[in-house]
């Protein structure tokens, strides 16, 4: 879908995401494949995903927060910090072979942040927003579902499967949800910004 309608005057945007999600099929592939397949522990592979991961969606949100605001670069530039920071401390602390949930964790906060602080400047602006053809909009929805939604699935994971060890079925059909609700909404981002493109088309 991304390569069928992810295109437009944003060349860059369109070229990086393409990418993102070519690495996310190859991650989710091998990943599965050792976990399922050899039941071999692919928690390593995802401490390197995560990289690419909030990389690429600090870029976004930078990109749909420099259309509203001149401090787009320092609110991004936030998670990216804080990234480093504990992506760092826990592969010094336990190693590169257990995943860095901490990391995510507090990552997956601040993207929600981030988000909230997008669509806070969204409502401030006078201009209305045309929602049919507003690629930003769609995916930084995106964005603050998923997150949000991660990071309460993520606090409360330890707890319900110490507690509850037959409800990580569930838990599993609740993350896949959670995917499912991301990359259907960025779907109608990728649609909304064919739409867009050409409206712009027809006004020359």
């Amino acid at each position: 879908m991304a390569i069928v309608f992810l295109k437009g005057d944003d060349l860059l945007f369109s070229k990086v995401t393409k990418g993102y999600l070519a690495i996310v099929v190859i991650i989710e592939t091998i990943g599965f494949s050792m976990s399922k397949g050899f039941h071999l522990n692919n928690a390593w592979l995802y401490n390197i995903f995560i990289i690419f991961e909030a990389t690429y969606i600090s870029y976004g949100l930078y990109v749909a927060l420099n259309k509203l605001t001149n401090k787009a670069l320092v609110i991004c530039t936030i998670p990216i910090i804080t990234f480093i920071i504990t992506y760092i401390f826990e592969i010094y602390t336990h190693g590169f072979l257990k995943f860095n949930s901490l990391t995510i964790n507090i990552e997956s906060v601040l993207f929600v942040i981030v988000s909230l602080i997008y669509f806070n400047l969204l409502i401030k602006q006078k201009d209305p927003i045309d929602l049919n053809t507003n690629a930003q909009f769609w995916w930084v929805s995106g964005v603050l579902f998923y997150y949000f939604g991660s990071t309460i699935y993520n606090l409360f994971i330890y707890f319900l499967y110490q507690d509850f060890p037959k409800s990580y079925t569930i838990l599993i059909y609740v993350m896949l949800i959670l995917n499912l609700l991301l990359y259907s909404i960025w779907i109608y981002s990728f649609i909304c910004n064919s739409r867009q493109r050409k409206l712009l088309l027809s006004s020359y």
